[in-house]
Parts: structure tokens; C-alpha cells; sequence
């Protein structure tokens, strides 16, 4: 049986995908991620990389059109998209999908929403666009991954610029040739090297993000006016996947549509770190509670889990120059929850790094790669941790799911928490609080004015 080309199949689906044909469970999921992935841009307001971003905002201009959260400004669609996603990837708080190993909201949130308020949309029309926008990024991720990743690409920037297309596209309401050439506008300007992840810990890796949503915007807006772009992006010789993957399984891009929508298969993060980490962190903190540990009873700790998450730095410092590398180290990020009880923003800081009790402990983490776990990877996450204490006990935990998975998700009340933690930062909590209000009625809102004002702050 002939079967549609992916790209068109996959326009096709999302530019007919109304609000009403998306299940109740995944209209929640699209208010859950929006208000995380508001609370990791707000929480990052007074960072050095949002400053530099804002600035650079300014200096280039822009029709006054969109708002920048935490900032009193208004700027064009595509900076103000570009703007809150950089800053939305800043802290390594934001949302994760396991399975196309993707941040997917940081990208595609901005995108709609910056869309959505250019257009005086309404808050279905916005939730719609972000299904969309996950739908298309994680679809194309899935059918790349994992050899994507081992080439040294981010699907936050590759996959991510295609959904931030789709998210604009939606908003937009374009049909599916006009959702098809966004794509493949998008794909032509797909990018996103892993390049800062192997070193001290620069900023690119949050440009990454901050490309993606800006450059999705436009993709979408030239599409709008006619602009034609590679409409088999994705199956096409030297296309996306031709490109971009050594295994690429394209049935991922189209299968299922309209059954499963994988917003609901997408992660959060309770802790400020790689997500690779948070299997072993939430078992050491297991282990810590149920027996009765302080960091000092603590003599070493050994990590058995996927390849990747072994390899992922070289090396994997004790001692960190910067807070980026700090979070892409997880001997350190280990030592900081054993030290430090958390792993939230605040833990891991400038002060941190000159801590000699932290460089002591994450010395004494061993990592070693298990086959079985490497094999597994990216269906499944797991770690087992073993902590040997300085009296000569040993206490060991197997976890399948790190917290905020699907299958360990994290409560409303923890996901709150987590948001007023972050953007306190840029507001007070009376004005934070109302946006988590506002955002739990979105299906509701007539038009996004209200928030848009709250976020700028």
C-alpha cells in the first residue's frame, strides 16, 4: 500500500488538528508545560545570558508587537520568541522527552506563544499551536534518534526549529501546504552542534534554543506570504533525515497520529542538571532519607548507567569552572545533593565552585557504563547507585524512572512549587500566582493580553 510522504502526511495532520479534537489529558499537559517552561524563562531574568540576549534584542529593534518575560519590553514576534527561548533554556530546568531525547518546550513554547500574541489569538488557538509544535518536534526526533545525538547534534535546535515551525504555522493558520513549506523553511535552518557540553561550559548551548524558536518564527511568516520551502524536508535526498541520522526509523514521524500525542509522553525536571543525572540523584537522595545519611557519612559512590550519560563529558569535573559545568558534571551534581539536601536553581552557584568540601566528595563518585542500560537507551533512563559509607556499609538503589517521568510524574503541588521558586525571581508571588490562575484557564481566555502583561513584570 503507497503510503503519504511523511512531511505532507505529518502537515497534513497538524494543520486540520483542531482544539476540540485533542483529548482532555493532553490539553493539560499543554497548560502543565507552558507554565513550567514560563517559570525556567522567568527564572532566568536576571541571569547574564538573559541580559546580554534582552540587550542584543534591543539593539537590533523591532516592530513592538510581542512581550519578553521578566522585561518590561515589547519587541517583534521572531526576537521576543528567540529571546524567551534562550532564556527558557538557561537554568537546565526545562522539559525533556525520553524517547527522541529532546528539550522540546523551551523552542516551541516561545514560538506559539509570541505567535499567538501577535495574532490576538486566544488561549485554545495557543494550546492547539503548542500540541502542534511538540507533535511535529517529537515525532521528528524519534524517527533520528539515537544516532542524532552521537553525531554530536541537539534535536533541541535540529527538531526543535521544525516544531517551533509547526507551533507558528498553527497560529497562523496555515493549511498543510502552507504548514509544509514552514517545515521545510524550518529545515533548511536547522541547527544545533553539542559542542558546549564537551567543554567549560559556555553560553551556546542556550543560543541553541533561542535560534530554534526565532528561526521557527521565520520559517512561519515567510511560509505565510508564499515562500516556498523543501515540502519532503524530512524523507527527501539530502534532507533532514538523509542529513542527520545513521538509523533514521522514519515510521516515527507519522505513526500513531492523532492516537498517541506525545506531549503526554514529555518529562519535567525537579532538579537544575542534566536530566542524564537525575536517576542516580533520586536514588542517592532514597538512600540518604531512608537510612539515615548526612554527606559526611558518605565514603564513595558508584554510578552504573547508559553510555551516554558516562560519555556525555569528558571529563566529568570534580572540580568545575563555571555553573554550566557544573550541571553537565555529575560527580558534582551528586556531591551538591548529598551536601546540599536539593538540587534546585539556588544549590548549584558561583559559590559553589570553590567549595573543597563538594570538589572532596564528587572526587570519590566512580561512573561506569552497563551494557544492558546502553542497550535500553532512549526508550528507558535507568541508574543503579551504590553508597558505601566511611563505617563500612553499603546501601544500593535500582530506578527505572527518574522523577517527573511519565511513570514517576511530578505532583500539581511540587510542579507549583517549582514554578513560584523560579519566577519569584522576576516578580512577586502575588502577580506569580496569577499567572498559574491564568494559565490553568487558558481553554478559557479570549484573548492573551492579561498574561502577556503579567510576564513582563
Amino acid at each position: 500500500m503507497n503510503r503519504e510522504p511523511a512531511t505532507r502526511a505529518l502537515a497534513g495532520f497538524l494543520a486540520g488538528l483542531s482544539f476540540d479534537a485533542l483529548p482532555a489529558p493532553v490539553i493539560e499537559a499543554a497548560k502543565t508545560f507552558t507554565l513550567d517552561l514560563l517559570g525556567c524563562a522567568l527564572g532566568a531574568a536576571r541571569t547574564a545570558e538573559a541580559r546580554i540576549a534582552v540587550e542584543h534584542v534591543r539593539e537590533m529593534g523591532g516592530k513592538e508587537e510581542c512581550s519578553v518575560a521578566g522585561f518590561q519590553d515589547r519587541t517583534s514576534c521572531q526576537q521576543a520568541a528567540f529571546a524567551n527561548a534562550l532564556m527558557a533554556h538557561v537554568l537546565e530546568l526545562d522539559d525533556t522527552h525520553r524517547e527522541s531525547v529532546t528539550h522540546v518546550g523551551a523552542e516551541v513554547i516561545p514560538a506559539a506563544l509570541a505567535m499567538a500574541e501577535r495574532q490576538g489569538a486566544d488561549g485554545r488557538t495557543l494550546l492547539t499551536a503548542i500540541v502542534v509544535g511538540y507533535e511535529a518536534a517529537l515525532r521528528i526526533a524519534s524517527a533520528v534518534q539515537p544516532s542524532h545525538w552521537r553525531m554530536g547534534f541537539l534535536s533541541l535546535g535540529t527538531c526543535g526549529t521544525m516544531g517551533a515551525a509547526a507551533a507558528a504555522a498553527k497560529g497562523l493558520k496555515l493549511d498543510a501546504n502552507g504548514l509544509a513549506n514552514a517545515l521545510g523553511l524550518a529545515g533548511v535552518q536547522a541547527a544545533g552542534l553539542n559542542s558546549a557540553i564537551y567543554n567549560q561550559g559556555d553560553m551556546g548551548k542556550r543560543l541553541i534554543a533561542g535560534h530554534a524558536a526565532g528561526a521557527g518564527i521565520t520559517a512561519a511568516l515567510l511560509a505565510a506570504k508564499g515562500f516556498t520551502g523543501t515540502t519532503d524536508i524530512i524523507e527527501g535526498k539530502f534532507g533532514f533525515c538523509d542529513a542527520f541520522s545513521t538509523d533514521c526509523q522514519l515510521g516515527a514521524v507519522t505513526d500513531g497520529l492523532g492516537e498517541t500525542f506525545l506531549i503526554t509522553r514529555t518529562s519535567l525536571k525537579p532538579y537544575s542538571c542534566c536530566r542524564f543525572y537525575h536517576a542516580p540523584i533520586d536514588g542517592l537522595f532514597d538512600i540518604m532519607a531512608s537510612e539515615g545519611l548526612a554527606a559526611r557519612d558518605i565514603a564513595a559512590i558508584a554510578v552504573r548507567t547508559y553510555d551516554i550519560a558516562v560519555s556525555n563529558r569528558r571529563p566529568h569535573r570534580a572540580v568545575p569552572e563555571t555553573v554550566f559545568d557544573a550541571k553537565m558534571s555529575m560527580p558534582f551534581c551528586l556531591a551538591v545533593a548529598a551536601v546540599e539536601g536539593g538540587l534546585g536553581e539556588t544549590d548549584i552557584s558561583e559559590e559553589s565552585l570553590g567549595n573543597t568540601a563538594l570538589h572532596d566528595l564528587a572526587a570519590r563518585v566512580r561512573l561506569e557504563a552497563d551494557p544492558a542500560m546502553s542497550a535500553a537507551f532512549p526508550a528507558q533512563w535507568p541508574a543503579d547507585i551504590r553508597v558505601e559509607t566511611t563505617d563500612g556499609r553499603a546501601f544500593e538503589r535500582h530506578v527505572a524512572h527518574p522523577k517527573g517521568e511519565p511513570e514517576a510524574p511530578m505532583s500539581p503541588a511540587e510542579i507549583e512549587a517549582k514554578f513560584l521558586s523560579l519566577a519569584t525571581e522576576a516578580m512577586p508571588e502575588a502577580r506569580a500566582r496569577a499567572v498559574i490562575e491564568m494559565v490553568a484557564d487558558l481553554d478559557k481566555v479570549a484573548g492573551l493580553g492579561p498574561l502577556c502583561e503579567l510576564l513582563r513584570g
